[in-house]
């Protein structure tokens, strides 16, 4: 059986039947979602994995352009990202949340998501 293991929003292994299965474009989208949502140093296999979230990103006084770049590296240094053609980083103050889009390119398909 070829392909990688699909996992749902609260990133679990589907299971049902059989384990799901993803590959390609879908598969490049969960591995960007993945390594946005990983604290830097948290994975003990690679402690160089993951966003520096609360050693830079959620200080107070981090410029914006510089925590939207990062973000941009981040996708950009992903396994089967071609381009990022744009990325949205957004603050809801109220909930204490921070949003980021993405649209990027994986060979000649466009993979977009939210995290």
């Amino acid at each position: 059986m070829a392909g990688n293991l699909a996992l749902d929003s609260n990133n679990d292994i589907l299971v049902g039947r059989s384990i799901s299965r993803i590959s390609g474009a879908e598969y490049t989208a969960q591995l960007i979602k993945n390594r946005l949502t990983t604290n830097l140093g948290s994975w003990v296999h690679d402690t160089t994995l993951g966003v520096p979230w609360t050693g830079y990103i959620f200080e107070k006084g981090a410029q914006s352009g510089v925590i939207q770049g990062i973000l941009k590296t981040t996708i950009e240094e992903t396994n089967g990202v071609s381009t990022v053609t744009s990325i949205e980083v957004t603050a809801d103050n109220r909930s204490r949340k921070l949003n980021v889009a993405f649209e990027a390119t994986s060979g000649d398909v466009t993979i977009s998501g939210e995290v």
